[in-house]
């Protein structure tokens, strides 16, 4: 996105922006909010969504881990409150995670089951994840080896996750919901150095910032882009075709978003058909490419046009 107000407006059309091109109208939304800026901000743009009947439904889920005491609490009482002043559905959940090596990612897993219940009962979630978040990402897997490809580590819409502002700066967000004069809670754990993504979010990217000013955001639109337009693949999607090659070895949870990029270049930037359309497109492609199906399948685009996957290309073809 060529650029955004520092304003909850900004934010909100940000996230409208996104819902819409990703076909995500009128779906079931759960919300991951810690009690942080980001994930209140993101809570206070989904429930104004809601009012407009953007999505269906919104829920509100937060992971109280127990690590800071009274504070965690704290957190969760403050989420919990607005929840109730918004009338917004509010689940809590306090896994039983103890101090020392590898809490980290213990935390991590049972972020991703709990994500995951919601998906299993019919809800997209969406995150808070922002461009500082990505650039953080890309160099800690950068300098664990990862490709380019996968430095990203996050997309946009992607396995029912949903991400509207990773290429939003973290303090356009923080700018933008104090000027609404929302409140947030602050994480005294972000300030330690102990764990390598605080020490290259308090020391590392400061010093970036200051040589290559607004370095999170360029990072993270130069990472997303490759990856959510291709998907991994050095081809173009602004042809009417695209050798099977280029989509066939894509994994299918990654596939969705490589349709959805191909058929938007054709319609204005849009994508024209309803995401259970996408996963089935996604799934002949996967099928075809794999050889669990030998047959070429054909799916009516509106303006007269036709998708026809086959064994060789996926192709856009106009007239009858």
């Amino acid at each position: 996105m060529a650029g955004f107000s520092n304003n909850f407006e900004g934010l909100w059309s940000i996230a409208d922006h996104k819902i819409r091109a990703y076909s995500l109208e009128n779906q079931r939304v759960a919300v991951g909010v810690s009690g942080g800026a980001d994930s209140i901000g993101l809570f206070h743009v989904f429930s104004s969504l809601l009012k407009q009947k953007k999505i269906s439904d919104l829920v509100v889920f937060h992971i109280n881990f127990g690590l800071r005491g009274s504070e965690s609490d704290l957190d969760e009482a403050f989420v919990r409150s607005i929840c109730e002043e918004a009338d917004v559905s509010f689940s809590a959940f306090h896994p039983n995670l103890e101090k020392g090596s590898g809490v980290q990612e213990r935390a991590r897993l049972f972020r991703q089951s709990i994500q995951n219940k919601f998906i299993e009962k019919g809800f997209i979630v969406a995150l808070a994840h922002n461009a500082d978040d990505v650039a953080e990402n890309i160099l800690l897997r950068l300098a664990r080896g990862s490709s380019l490809e996968n430095a990203a580590g996050m997309r946009f819409f992607s396995d029912q996750i949903f991400r509207p502002w990773l290429e939003v700066p973290r303090l356009t967000i923080r700018e933008a919901i104090k000027s609404k004069g929302i409140t947030w809670r602050e994480d005294s754990s972000n300030t330690t150095t102990i764990y390598a993504r605080n020490k290259i979010r308090l020391e590392v990217m400061p010093v970036l910032e200051s040589l290559f000013p607004g370095v999170a955001k360029r990072l993270a639109g130069s990472f997303l882009r490759p990856s959510e337009v291709t998907a991994g693949s050095a081809k173009s999607l602004t042809t009417d075709s695209i050798p099977m090659s280029a989509l066939g070895d894509l994994a299918l949870a990654t596939l969705g978003g490589a349709v959805h990029d191909f058929l938007s270049t054709h319609f204005e930037g849009r994508s024209p058909v309803q995401r259970q359309v996408i996963s089935q497109i996604a799934t002949a492609i996967h099928r075809i490419s794999t050889g669990l199906d030998g047959e070429s399948r054909l799916f009516q685009l509106p303006g007269q046009k036709k998708l026809i996957v086959s064994r060789l290309e996926i192709r856009i073809q106009s007239g009858n």
